[in-house]
């Protein structure tokens, strides 16, 4: 089967985040990203495969197109793609319903390198759920589910006002992380949390910063100014995971 010029378009335009949210699909690009995919309860409407790998798609039910590894360059927003891409079914909004005990918050995090490789690192760490305030990058945009590995599918994440859904879940304590906090080494998680993380830029808003109950930070040994969210995260989760 032959790439239609209508589906080269639909492709193209699920570059932006327009052309996701009006046609409900994203692109999953890359090896490691189809096979999770393929592997998982998404749907997937159809996949472009570089034909050098058209033996690993035989018996496959799904509409595979067979294209150059030039075209999937071409149709690619990753800079060194030459595996293929799947175009795949949005889900509809997650309710994080029931809420886990150990659930990240994350505050005004743009950067959708950074958020890909969070929710990867959630997904280490067994952490399923992520709130993330609504300014935050958008979960579907095609360097985040990237940077995920994968990981995209086993972590839910909800797009919310956040001091909406912490007045709504008042079981939960809302831990933030925060450069004079209490040291993390000596810090116990409390049964129920939210462990809550700011932007490197911004740090985490102000009527968000009001509604938190207790401050951590990781303890700095030599002279850098900051971490970066997404190692910051890293290490917050492996402590919480040493509790």
């Amino acid at each position: 089967m032959m790439l239609t010029n209508k589906q080269i378009k639909l492709i193209n335009s699920l570059h932006s985040k327009k052309g996701r949210s009006e046609n409900e699909l994203f692109l999953v690009e890359g090896e490691k990203g189809i096979q999770e995919v393929l592997d998982s309860n998404y749907e997937l409407e159809f996949l472009v495969i570089n034909a050098d790998f058209q033996h690993l798609f035989s018996s496959n039910s799904l509409p595979i197109y067979f294209v150059s590894k030039e075209e999937i360059t071409k149709l690619s927003t990753l800079t060194i793609n030459q595996y293929g891409l799947a175009v795949v079914h949005c889900k509809a909004s997650s309710s994080l319903s029931p809420l886990d005990d150990k659930v990240l918050v994350l505050d005004g995090v743009r950067d959708p390198g950074n958020l890909g490789t969070i929710i990867r690192v959630c997904d280490w760490y067994g952490i399923k759920q992520i709130v993330l305030s609504n300014d935050c990058t958008e979960f579907y945009n095609p360097k985040v589910i990237s940077a995920t590995m994968g990981s995209f599918k086993r972590v839910d994440c909800l797009y919310a006002d956040l001091t909406a859904f912490f007045r709504t879940n008042p079981d939960h304590v809302i831990v933030a992380a925060d450069l004079s906090g209490d040291n993390l080494h000596e810090f116990t998680f409390p049964p129920k949390v939210f462990i809550v993380m700011g932007s490197e830029s911004h740090g985490i808003r102000d009527d968000v910063s009001a509604m938190i109950q207790q401050r951590i930070t990781i303890p700095r040994f030599g002279e850098a100014e900051s971490l970066n969210v997404a190692i910051s995260t890293g290490i917050i989760l492996d402590h919480l995971r040493r509790n």
